[in-house]
C-alpha cells in the first residue's frame, strides 16, 4: 500500500492540470492605490492583449507590480511584490478589474510557494502548496480545493517528520471527526477527531486503499487487531505521559525490547521488521525540558531543538512504568544504523524519532 500511496503522492504533486471550480460570487472591485512612478520596459508583448503596456510600478503604498498593464491598472499579468516589513513576496498571476483571476503563484516565507485558482480576487478551485524544494519528493506541504475563499471537500496537509493529515474539512478548518494522520510510512495511521488540525482522539488504523478522483487522492482505512483508543497526550514538563502504558501499536509492530547483545547494556530495541533506508523505526518522547548547561546529566535527555530537549524520567524508564513509545531502549554505536530525525506525531506532539540509515534486517539491533 505504501508504494501505491507514494504513487498517489506524488501524481499530486507532478500534476500540473489543476482544476479551477465554478462560482458565480460576486466581489466588490477594490479601489487601487494610486501610481508613483513606472518604469516602462521596451519588450515584445507577449500577453494576448496588445493594449497592454509594459514597465514595473510602483504605488503609494509601497507595493510593485513587474509586467503588463492597462492604463488604469485594472488589467495586469505579471507579479506583483506586497511591501512588508521583512520581505517581499511576489504574486504572480492576471488581475482583472483589479482581481486576481485565473491561476496564481503565490510565494511563501519558507522558500517555498503556491499554486492555486483565483475568481474574482477570492480562491477558487484546487491549490496546492510546496516547500523551499517544490521538486524534491516529499514536498507536497498541502492540496486543497477551494470555493469561494474556503477550503472544501478532500485535503491533504504535509506535518514535520513526513506525515499527512486526510480528511474532509469543515467550514474551512481542518476539522471533523473522521480526519487521519498517516504516518510517513503511508501505511500506519490514526483515525478520529481533530480540532483546527489538532488530534483529540482516534483509533489506531492502516491505509488500506487510495484512490485518484479530480486529481484528488482519496484514502480509505482499516481497523488493525488489538487497536487502542487513543486520546492527545503530550507531554509537560513534568509528566511524560497521561497514558504511559498505552502502546503505539504501530511502532510495537516494528520494533521490541529485550536483553541487548552488547555487554553490560541492559535492554536494547530490536527490529521485528525489515527497515530500508530512510525508513521510520521508533519514537522517542519526553518531557519537555529548556536546553540548559547547568542541567543534570541524563543519559536519556534528547535535544529538539535549540529551544526544546525531551526527557524521560528516572521513574519512567522500565518498560512496566512507560512503554507508549519505545526509542529510549536503543543503544549507543560507533557503527550506526540508524540517525535522530523529528515527527510532528498526533498523540504526542513534537517528537524525536529514530530513522534507518541502511538496511536493518529482522532481529538486528
Amino acid at each position: 500500500m505504501s508504494n501505491q500511496s507514494n504513487a498517489c503522492l506524488e501524481e499530486m504533486q507532478d500534476n500540473t492540470a489543476l482544476v479551477n471550480a465554478h462560482g458565480n460570487d460576486e466581489e466588490e472591485i477594490p479601489e487601487l492605490p494610486d501610481v508613483v512612478d513606472i518604469d516602462y520596459h521596451d519588450v515584445d508583448n507577449s500577453v494576448e492583449d496588445e493594449a497592454l503596456k509594459s514597465g514595473t510600478v510602483r504605488f503609494t503604498n509601497k507595493d510593485t507590480f513587474k509586467g503588463f498593464f492597462s492604463p488604469d491598472m485594472k488589467k495586469r499579468v505579471g507579479t506583483c511584490h506586497k511591501n512588508q516589513k521583512f520581505n517581499s513576496l511576489g504574486t504572480t498571476g492576471t488581475w482583472t478589474s483589479g482581481l486576481l483571476d485565473g491561476m496564481a503563484v503565490i510565494e511563501n516565507a519558507y522558500g517555498g510557494y503556491e499554486e492555486t485558482y483565483f475568481k474574482r480576487g477570492v480562491k477558487h478551485g484546487y491549490s496546492r502548496k510546496f516547500g523551499p524544494q517544490p521538486k524534491k519528493k516529499g514536498n507536497l506541504w498541502q492540496v486543497a480545493l477551494y470555493k469561494n475563499g474556503k477550503m472544501h471537500g478532500h485535503f491533504w496537509r504535509g506535518c514535520l517528520g513526513g506525515g499527512y493529515i486526510t480528511g474532509v474539512s469543515e467550514d474551512n478548518e481542518i476539522t471533523g471527526d473522521n480526519i487521519a494522520y498517516i504516518f510517513p510510512n503511508l501505511k500506519d495511521g490514526i483515525l478520529g477527531k481533530f480540532e483546527k488540525g489538532k488530534f483529540l482522539s482516534g483509533i489506531e488504523v492502516e491505509l488500506s486503499n487510495i484512490e485518484i478522483h479530480n486529481g484528488m487522492a482519496i484514502g480509505s482505512f482499516a481497523s488493525i487487531p488489538k487497536a487502542s483508543n487513543l486520546r492527545q497526550d503530550k507531554s509537560t514538563s513534568y509528566r511524560i505521559a497521561l497514558d504511559p502504558l498505552t502502546p503505539d501499536s504501530h511502532e510495537h509492530a516494528r520494533v521490541e525490547v529485550r536483553q541487548s547483545n552488547t555487554p553490560d547494556s541492559g535492554e536494547g530495541l530490536f527490529a521485528k521488521t525489515e527497515f530500508k533506508e530512510g525508513d521510520l523505526v521508533s519514537i522517542l518522547n519526553g518531557v519537555r525540558v529548556s536546553p540548559s548547561i547547568s542541567d543534570e546529566w541524563s543519559d536519556y535527555k534528547v535535544n529538539f531543538n535549540t529551544e526544546l530537549d525531551l526527557d524521560v524520567p528516572e521513574d519512567m524508564r522500565r518498560l512496566d512504568q512507560y512503554c507508549a513509545t519505545l526509542a529510549h531502549k536503543a543503544n549507543h554505536s560507533f557503527t550506526p544504523n540508524t540517525r535522530w530525525g523529528r515527527l510532528d506525531h498526533p498523540r504526542f506532539g513534537m517528537v524525536v524519532t529514530i530513522i534507518a540509515i541502511k538496511t536493518i534486517q529482522v532481529g538486528r539491533s
